[in-house]
């Protein structure tokens, strides 16, 4: 705890004038909040009206008392509104002083004043200020409904018994209830009643947002008067009796529900009227506050309470709407939630949030839904989309025709081509060779070209290009290879690619040398002999065969191993083999399909004969048959016939009858009542699949053939049907054993019956004379009860209440009954004091919230003070570094040898003008005063850390209390250890707000220290600021003379080149006229020996003149430098007399800051 005191005094003196942090205002983020009460008849004199004012037709006299004995009176002329003597209803208005007043007519004893707003307000207060005596009977209503209805707040009399003999008198019990309170005192002059809302509902609740909703809201006030005061004669004379008022005050504001603490600015910005619409907080509108906002309706708007603001909840429209609405049953719905619909969702979305696209939009995955393209239109293509259809709402996937793909539906399958609007599948299928073209692409999806495969031509890709074979493959035709020599040409059979080989030459390409050649349609054989082919030779090449293998050589469009029959895709008789219409080759490729995947049902048909068509299904078959059998049999010879089943249905209805009549509560469910029309619906469900079968039968039978895909399709649908069959027998079967069940339930339920009445009987019998419920009575009666009292019988009242004892002091209780009535009692006693205990739970905890303020300010005002401590040290040693700085420039001027002298003399007499804000013992006194105040301020941190303890402490007393009452609250036993606990718990609190005043003053003494350091610190603030202030612009001035001494340096340097050169100029003239002088004393010589030289004489006395002139102008510009000279050197001596003036005030300057730097330590130590 040391360290942080001693930096305290150091953080008070380092922040020169801080600013005294100002009370911030509650905010309303709390609870409810209201505007201050400000005067509404201020600016509104038109609204109020008096139905009785003196002198307004006519002047009227009227008598006051005046002294003991006698009266004095005066006159009232209203008819003129500014009149001297006129007591308008407008003069009580508090704008108009104290001279004026209103008064009413003579002995007129109903007078009212009353005031019409044209909106709500809210009513604080009402000030009267009466300049007649206090009438002896009044009372104040309002109205909310601008004049409709009026409610009374409260009566107000001398005598309330007698001038309100129906109304009661006191505190009000409920919100209707208007009591009638007692005006004090009766004063000739100057009497008041205040009337108040928040006093008048204090005797109902303490909390002020309900006083203010159920008495605050008004439209119209008005002030009845119904009796007038009792004035006593003075002597023989009569006083009138009248009211008067010198002023009226309706203190109030705008009615803003309590979510508005200022009411709205008024068109004119002078007008003294209070505005009666709200400046609303809390998420609401409105002119009185009295909605949600337009996009904050997620629950119900309700008025602001006392610790609960009720602020109105944001819906979450998603950015995507600025306005919702309250839907009650969606609130209901969400369990409380958000009842928010928003309104005209916007970017294409719609639902209660805004949180799914609209019809034909679906939702964008690169965006977040808050981003107003979250939801993109649906591009799907007209002619590819199934009419009617929508995408889907999330990857905006479209529902496409049956031969269109894509995500927009806008290309066709592989395979298919041309897409159209009018086509229902969207798309037509190509006439491509499906051995030709390319398996994932066959043809273009617009022109329907084929796309060949490699060495493939043909519109269709039908054929292998010149020079290859072998189409069949499917993976594009080979080369012939065919050998250039041994073969006529390069092409070769494209179904064998055998070439047509030269004399001598065999093989397919024809690469290989016959050693014996053998004529066209032999072959040789193993023993060299030349065997005839054994080929049709109406299909084959003129060779006929392979030379060496005597395999047949094919012409184009036959096949086999005879070459005898037309190839595939050649569609006329052998051995014409013509090639097929284009549409075959439409469905050629779903043939060869189909055909592989026929092969992979290979292993079960291939061992089948012809014409057995699928013959292993057989046993499947019969025992669906004879399923089919048994089922008609069963539901032709059933043993249960109609009349059978009728009559159980009436032995199971009387059965139902008298189990019903012994317990009326018993209820049976009826398994049978549809079991009739279920079995019906069955049998006709039977029959149609039976005529199915027979039909699926037959249709097997008469389709037996050697193609395998047929049977196979046809197998595989009878096997569905036989399933589906299987399925409604095995259903029906379930049923009928239910229905068996059900029959032998009733069968026994009718033998058990005659038993149960029996014992039924039996059971009443004994219930008549046992159990005796006499001693149970008496046990919980507390009686004495002798008549015996049994189930069935039992006279007279369980507990008559002169047989039972009750639960007095000192006086035992015997029975539940009367135990309950004490418990009771007690419970009502243990809820008073639980109550009174709330209540002082509610202060100490009010009080701990107002303590806990009050630290956080504290807290927060010393961390500022930290903080600016170390912007001011900050700034102090920045304006030591600025004054060294501007010693040494000031040092370099003046020690700067071309400088002005005047400018010199000018920069002088300013540093040396400097007055410092204060000496070292003005300093010295400022730092005595400090530290006598630091001396009498505790360290805050340890104020701070008592009061910490303290709140702990008072947390803790409240905690304790708190569990006090909730074991009061829980507590089953006896009642007189909850009272003791309430007591405990009461004394509890009381500690607890004696340790939070006690923290409270120590921190108003803290508060007072650093006000009165701060007042003693301020002034010497402002001097620094001062200094820094003239500093500054002596820096600027100074500045200002560096630039000129600099140009004036630059002059001068010029001026100093100048003359060098001008004496440069001397010295050559001098030369020069040296040298003419030499001249002419030879010239003069000669002249002497010829006195006539005629032009060039001219010529040499021109030059001597010229000659002089310039040795003048010499001998002038060498006196002007020696003047310079003369002033340069005097400059020098006065620059080196102002160096060391300033030299001298820099040492006074440095002992001023190391006095500071000294007691800066010294406060910094606290020593």
């Amino acid at each position: 705890m040391e360290a942080p005191c001693q930096l305290w005094p150091w953080a008070l003196f380092v922040l020169l004038g801080a600013p005294q942090l100002l009370a911030a205002q509650q905010a309303c983020s709390q609870g409810a909040c209201y505007p201050p009460a400000r005067d509404l008849l201020l600016g509104r004199a038109q609204d109020l009206r008096a139905s009785s004012t003196c002198g307004l037709t006519k002047p009227e006299t009227y008598c006051t008392p005046h002294g003991e004995w006698s009266v004095r009176c005066c006159r009232c002329d209203s008819r003129l509104p500014h009149a001297y003597s006129g007591h308008r209803v407008e003069n009580i208005l508090s704008s108009a002083g104290h001279t004026r007043w209103w008064q009413s007519q003579n002995r007129v004893e109903h007078v009212s004043l009353q005031l019409d707003l044209d909106q709500t307000f809210q009513l604080s207060s009402v000030l009267l200020h009466f300049r007649s005596p206090l009438p002896a009977a009044m009372l104040i209503e309002r109205s909310a409904d601008f004049g409709k209805t009026w409610q009374v707040y409260q009566y107000l009399a001398s005598d309330c018994a007698t001038a309100f003999p129906h109304v009661p008198h006191g505190s009000p019990e409920s919100w209707q209830d208007a009591r009638c309170q007692t005006l004090q005192g009766h004063p000739l002059h100057g009497g008041k009643v205040t009337f108040n809302i928040q006093e008048l509902a204090s005797a109902i609740t303490p909390s002020y947002s309900q006083a203010v909703d159920k008495l605050g809201p008004f439209t119209n006030l008005r002030i009845n008067f119904t009796e007038l005061p009792h004035v006593p004669r003075q002597g023989y004379h009569s006083p009138s009796t009248f009211y008067a008022l010198t002023e009226m005050q309706v203190l109030g504001s705008c009615f803003c529900h309590g979510h508005a603490d200022r009411c709205g600015p008024s068109e004119d910005p002078h007008a003294e009227q209070v505005p009666g619409h709200c400046q609303c907080q809390h998420n609401t509108a409105g002119p009185h506050c009295d909605r949600c906002a337009d996009l904050y309706n997620a629950r119900p708007w309700a008025p602001a309470e006392d610790n609960d603001p009720h602020e109105c909840q944001r819906c979450n429209c998603h950015g995507h709407s600025s306005s919702c609405h309250f839907d009650p049953e969606l609130f209901h719905a969400s369990g409380g939630l958000s009842g928010g619909v928003c309104d005209n969702c916007q970017h294409n979305t719609e639902g209660n949030s805004c949180e799914r696209c609209k019809r034909n939009y679906f939702r964008n995955q690169q965006q977040d839904l808050a981003h107003p393209e979250a939801c993109l239109p649906c591009e799907c293509d007209p002619d590819g989309t199934v009419p009617g259809s929508v995408c889907e709402p999330l990857s905006g996937r479209c529902v496409c025709k049956e031969n269109v793909q894509g995500d927009r539906c806008h290309l066709c399958k592989p395979g298919f081509a041309q897409l159209t609007n009018a086509n229902p599948v969207g798309c037509h299928r190509c006439s491509c060779n499906a051995l030709g073209t390319r398996q994932d692409m066959p043809c273009d999806d617009e022109t329907g070209r084929c796309f060949c495969l490699p060495n493939v031509v043909g519109t269709d890709c039908e054929q292998c290009a010149p020079g290859h074979w072998q189409l069949e493959s499917g993976r594009g035709c080979r080369a012939c290879d065919c050998h250039p020599q041994g073969s006529h040409s390069l092409h070769c059979n494209q179904a064998t690619g055998q070439c047509s080989c030269r004399e001598g030459f065999t093989g397919r390409t024809c690469s290989a040398r016959q050693e014996q050649a053998c004529p066209d349609r032999q072959y040789g054989d193993a023993w060299g002999r030349c065997t005839e082919c054994d080929c049709d030779f109406q299909g084959t090449e003129d060779v006929g065969c392979d030379k060496t293998t005597g395999q047949c050589l094919c012409r184009p469009g036959v096949t086999g191993a005879r070459c005898d029959q037309c190839q595939r895709g050649h569609c006329s008789t052998y051995p014409g083999c013509e090639l097929c219409h284009p549409c075959f080759h439409t469905y050629d490729g779903d043939i060869q399909r189909l055909r592989l995947r026929q092969a992979g049902l290979s292993n079960s048909t291939s061992h089948l004969p012809l014409g057995t068509g699928g013959s292993h299904l057989g046993p499947r078959l019969s025992q669906a048959e004879g399923n089919v059998q048994r089922a008609q049999a069963v539901l032709g010879h059933s043993s249960v016939t109609e009349q059978s089943l009728a009559q159980v249905g009436r032995a199971l209805s009387a059965i139902r009858e008298q189990v019903q009549g012994i317990n009326p509560d018993l209820h049976f469910l009826d398994e049978t009542a549809s079991l009739s029309q279920e079995l019906e619906a069955l049998n006709s469900s039977l029959l149609i699949t039976s005529s199915q079968y027979q039909s699926k039968k037959s249709q097997l039978e008469s389709s037996h053939s050697t193609d395998l895909s047929g049977a196979f399709k046809t197998i595989r649908s009878a096997y569905q049907t036989s399933t589906n069959a299987s399925s409604v027998l095995t259903s029906a079967s379930r049923l009928l054993a239910e229905a068996r069940e059900s029959r032998r339930s009733a069968v026994g339920l009718e033998g058990g019956l005659a038993e149960s009445a029996s014992k039924l009987l039996a059971i009443k019998g004994q219930m008549a004379s046992s159990p005796n419920l006499t001693p149970v009575i008496n046990k919980i009666c507390g009686g004495f009860r002798v008549e015996t009292c049994t189930p069935a019988r039992c006279e007279g009242l369980l507990c008559p209440r002169d047989n039972s004892s009750s639960c007095r002091d000192g006086h035992p209780c015997h029975g539940i009954f009367p135990l309950a009535h004490g418990a009771v009692a007690k419970a009502g006693e243990a809820a008073k004091e639980l109550g009174s205990l709330s209540t002082r739970l509610q202060e100490t905890a009010q009080l701990i919230r107002t303590t806990e303020t009050s630290v956080g300010q504290i807290q927060s005002s010393a961390r500022q003070l930290v903080e600016q401590m170390s912007v001011t040290r900050t700034q102090i040693e920045a304006d030591v570094k600025r004054v060294q700085k501007f010693i040494q420039q000031v040092r370099t001027f003046l020690a700067d040898k071309d400088m002005d002298p005047a400018t010199i003399q000018e920069i002088s007499e300013a540093v040396l003008s400097l007055r410092l804000p204060t000496d070292a013992a003005a300093v010295r006194r400022k730092m005595t005063e400090i530290q006598n105040l630091a001396t009498q301020l505790q360290c805050p941190e340890s104020v701070l850390a008592q009061t910490a303890q303290d709140m702990a402490k008072a947390k803790q007393l409240q905690q304790e209390a708190e569990q006090a009452r909730n074991r009061a609250n829980a507590m089953e036993g006896s009642v007189e250890e909850v009272l003791g606990s309430l007591r405990r718990a009461n004394a509890v609190l009381l500690e607890a707000q004696g340790a939070i005043r006690g923290s409270g003053s120590s921190l108003r003494f803290i508060q007072e220290r650093v006000d009165e350091i701060e007042a003693v610190l301020g002034p010497a603030e402002r001097n620094v600021q001062a200094m820094a202030g003239e500093l500054d612009g002596l820096l600027e001035r100074l500045s200002q003379l560096q630039r000129g001494a600099d140009q004036n340096r630059l002059r001068a340097s010029d001026a100093r080149q100048t003359a060098q050169e001008a004496a440069e100029q001397a010295r050559s003239a001098q030369q020069a006229l040296e040298q003419v002088k030499q001249m002419y004393l030879e010239l003069k010589g000669r002249l002497g020996e010829s006195p006539a030289l005629g032009e060039q004489g001219s010529r040499v006395q021109s030059i001597d003149l010229q000659a002089q002139a310039l040795f003048e102008e010499t001998l002038a510009m060498m006196l002007r430098m020696e003047t310079l000279e003369t002033e340069i050197q005097q400059s020098n001596k006065a620059l080196m007399s102002k160096t060391a003036r300033l030299s001298g005030l820099e040492e006074q300057v440095g002992r001023i800051r190391d006095a500071i730097n000294k007691q800066v330590a010294y406060y910094v130590s606290c020593s």
